[in-house]
């Protein structure tokens, strides 16, 4: 059989690393690299979600506070939500589609660099074909011109008689949409150039936002959850009303449903969609809808007993988000409520600390017999082959599932420390059960 020809090196790749090793004089060959350790380096675990870093507030030379990076996005969400259900006509699910992707955007780009107002356009528009319920592109950018213009007049009548009003944030490319005029007219004439230069703005900025999230447009949104997580409590009979009688009245398992979708509506304006998943949300806005409305578990349970996925650090983390942004526009009406829901975060976060081994009571974790290595119960694979496969699912799954896996995925990661330590000090058996092909045995 004739010997298949020696293969040609692979061209170097446009976005290849340069070389550690700096050029050698007199075309001498440089010394070979030093070659890679046995086992493989476990990482260390991702970190969270931080404000201060968000390209933003870091942008130079002009860099935004947190708390106006903060306002910006508020502001923008409310953009959002007024567009796509008032003027365009959008179902929710589209309008919290889209605000979820204005806010994976600016997680890799400044509010300095692209115009919020024209990104919320293209994430408008890109949500709409995502959820089934696309809109012309004509149609969304003058209903939002419209939107916006509105809102310029009225600022610009408040500062004509001397009233201060929050500014619209930010200086936009669009020069004739950032300074209104003094005309009243609200329509963008499809004649004129801005119309033009709008129009092929919004569709770059929708190739942006796709490349921007990694064509991701699977949203999963906390509604279907707090739903399920409400018809099966009533179901179930465990929660009851003020009087302690089980809820047996429709309308007020409807407000318990409503209060929910109210509050995870409320989510949408703040970075919890970044930081936890959606089924972490959906709890933590039953629990404060059944706080809100006076609706407890049966029997003076606590409310982590009948919220399924969610532990009591995130509960409270996400409970605190929600209340700052929604307690100032419910007014004195509710203060009461929240404090108690404040004082109540505070008794479970108590508990949860001085019994830290039940806040992960629903985790089941199983070891060998003995306390023997799970290497010894796992035939056919090696200390390097599991640390390595290992790796790769973590490094997947690990955003997916949030914190709610963060011990876990901890437990295991030095599990894999311990076990590479004990390999490389047993090199000899390693690889007692790998055999390698020669690639040419197979021609």
């Amino acid at each position: 059989m004739a010997q298949p020809p020696p293969r040609r090196p692979l061209p170097p790749s446009r976005n290849a690393p340069p070389s550690r090793h700096p050029p050698h004089p007199n075309n001498a060959r440089p010394p070979p690299p030093r070659p890679p350790s046995t086992l493989p380096r476990v990482p260390l675990a991702s970190s969270h979600f931080d404000e201060n870093h968000l390209p933003s507030v870091l942008h130079q030379p002009n860099p935004m506070t947190p708390d106006a990076e903060r306002q910006a996005r508020r502001r923008t969400c409310r953009f959002i939500e007024e567009a796509g259900q008032r003027s365009l006509r959008l179902p929710r699910v589209a309008v919290a589609t889209a605000t979820v992707f204005f806010h994976r955007f600016y997680v890799k780009h400044a509010f300095q660099e692209h115009d919020r107002f024209e990104v919320a356009m293209a994430c408008l528009l890109l949500a709409g074909k995502t959820e089934e319920s696309p809109k012309k592109l004509d149609f969304i950018v003058r209903e939002c011109w419209k939107l916006r213009r509105r809102a310029q007049q009225q600022q610009q009548k408040l500062m004509n008689q001397g009233g201060a009003s929050p500014s619209m944030g930010g200086a936009s490319p669009t020069a004739a949409m950032s300074s209104p005029s003094a005309t009243d007219n609200l329509q963008i004439d499809p004649k004129s150039e801005e119309y033009v230069r709008l129009k092929e703005r919004v569709l770059l900025l929708e190739r942006v936002i796709l490349h921007t999230i990694g064509f991701e447009l699977s949203i999963d949104h906390p509604y279907k959850f707090l739903v399920d997580s409400v018809q099966n409590m009533n179901k179930k009979r465990s929660i009851e009303g003020k009087d302690g009688q089980p809820l047996k009245n429709p309308q007020m398992v409807q407000e318990l449903a409503q209060n929910a979708m109210n509050f995870a509506n409320d989510s949408m304006h703040t970075t919890l969609c970044l930081q936890y998943t959606a089924n972490e949300i959906a709890m933590t806005c039953v629990y404060l809808s059944g706080k809100y409305s006076g609706i407890r578990p049966v029997g003076g349970k606590p409310w982590i007993e009948l919220l399924g996925g969610i532990t009591v650090e995130d509960l409270t983390t996400i409970s605190i988000q929600v209340l700052e942004l929604v307690q100032p526009k419910k007014g004195m009406d509710s203060e009461m409520a929240f404090k108690m829901i404040r004082k109540d975060l505070e008794e479970m976060a108590r508990e949860g600390a001085a019994a830290p081994d039940a806040k992960r009571q629903k985790t089941n974790y199983y070891i060998p017999v003995g306390g023997k290595p799970w290497i010894e119960l796992l035939g056919g694979i090696t200390v390097e082959d599991l640390t390595t496969i290992s790796i790769q699912v973590l490094e997947l799954v690990q955003p997916k599932k949030g914190m709610d896996s963060e011990m876990a995925f901890k437990m295991i990661r030095k599990d894999l420390e311990e076990m590479s330590r004990e390999g490389a000090a047993a090199p000899d058996a390693k690889r007692q059960k790998t055999s390698y092909m020669d690639s040419r045995e197979c021609s």
